[in-house]
């Protein structure tokens, strides 16, 4: 008989996996999953440069390597980095993960002790929200407005309560795809770093722009040290080769690098070596401005569906970039009873979005995994579910 589990460990079905059974449901139509399109991976490119790199490379390609992640490929990643306005970042403070979701969690295992305070965004990303709840923090939650979290909230919550991390994905956010002003992302540092907390910015989708300009960074007005800004190639690439990057100080990098020594040691160099080829034989931003192309057309095929179907009485945001739209259906309506009343569409409901208030009338569609035509069948269903949803809490 094994002995008990810890007590930080949660026993009960993840999110996630509900997430990932909702995605690859393939009787129905999913809006459900935050997949990029699987058609536009630069497949056959990926395998040229693997094989070259390997037929090219000496034995130790395969061999342990630098905690860090491989070094030219950090360099390239931080020339790309100085475009979000940071104009001082260079290899060393620059951090390979495995995906942003591991550097989420070695800031969490570095900072969080038992009921120490987090702050994150209400609605939020889940994989974000699992990880910090493994560490049994203190949540607080700032409420999302058109035009990023409301840091009035903010920084009530960080004058009344003791604040260690506050977690923000500023750009075309997962799950409302609102974009935070450069106001706001001024402010935000200042506010960190009056009450001393660290801002953790994910941004994964900063090259996923369809319309306007790009902004600059949270980390670009950080003087002090008080913000980590997470990247990511899952979103421009491919999830798939599960690679990452933290841009930070020297000095949190270094506490990172050893916490790193306990856990998986280092990210794959093979991995990182291949990305370090293709990137060498390849122009990526060609390759983000097809993808791109693409999605931004997916994009206002969903916001004319959703306009042209969904009854008066919800609303939809309108993102210039990014993943996912998000709906508002009527107060009284639970997002989570129309999906499991056998809806022919899937979506994420909005509770398990809310760390603390756990709102129910709200849903995120994804629109870049899917086609134009599911799109619209997709909208024209989902918008028939909420009609008779509608009838039955009237009747």
């Amino acid at each position: 008989m094994l002995p008990k589990v810890s007590q930080r460990i949660s026993q009960d079905p993840s999110a996630m996996d509900e997430l990932l059974e909702l995605s690859n449901n393939e009787q129905v139509i999913s809006f459900a999953a935050g997949y990029p399109a699987q058609e536009l991976f630069p497949k056959e490119q990926l395998e040229q440069a693997f094989v070259h790199r390997s037929q090219n490379s000496a034995p130790d390609l395969y061999q342990y390597a630098s905690v860090d992640g491989y070094a030219p490929l950090r360099k390239k990643i931080a020339h790309s980095v100085l475009q979000a306005g940071i104009s001082d970042v260079d290899e060393s403070n620059l951090f390979l993960t495995q995906g942003a979701q591991q550097g989420i969690s070695l800031l969490a295992d570095l900072f969080l002790d038992v009921g120490d305070g987090v702050v994150v965004e209400g609605p939020s990303y889940i994989g974000a929200l699992q990880a910090f709840e493994s560490r049994k923090p203190t949540f607080y939650e700032m409420q999302m407005q058109n035009d990023g979290p409301d840091l009035a909230q903010l920084e009530e919550i960080v004058s009344q309560h003791q604040v260690k991390l506050v977690y923000t994905i500023p750009t075309f956010q997962n799950p409302t795809g609102v974009c935070m002003s450069v106001e706001k992302r001024q402010r935000i540092v200042k506010l960190a770093q009056k009450y001393n907390f660290l801002i953790i910015e994910d941004d994964p989708y900063r090259e996923l722009r369809y319309r306007g300009k790009s902004l600059p960074s949270i980390k670009s007005f950080d003087q002090t040290g008080n913000v980590v800004m997470l990247g990511s190639f899952s979103k421009i690439l491919s999830p798939a080769l599960r690679v990452g990057w933290m841009v930070a100080d020297q000095g949190l990098l270094s506490l990172v690098n050893g916490l790193r020594s306990a856990t998986d040691f280092q990210p794959s160099n093979v991995v990182l070596q291949m990305i370090d080829q293709y990137l060498q034989e390849n122009d990526l931003q060609e390759h983000i401005e097809k993808i791109c192309d693409v999605y931004s057309k997916r994009n206002e095929a969903m916001q004319t569906a959703l306009g042209k179907y969904l009854p008066q009485s919800c609303s939809f945001s309108k993102p210039d970039g990014g993943f996912f739209i998000w709906v508002t259906l009527p107060q009284n309506m639970s997002a989570k009873k129309l999906l499991q009343n056998n809806s022919p569409v899937t979506f994420i409901e909005s509770s398990q979005l809310y760390e603390t208030s756990h709102q129910i009338n709200q849903m995120r569609l994804n629109f870049t995994g899917v086609t134009e035509g599911q799109i619209n069948e997709g909208c024209r269903l989902l918008a028939d579910s909420i009609r008779k949803a509608s009838l039955a809490l009237t009747a």
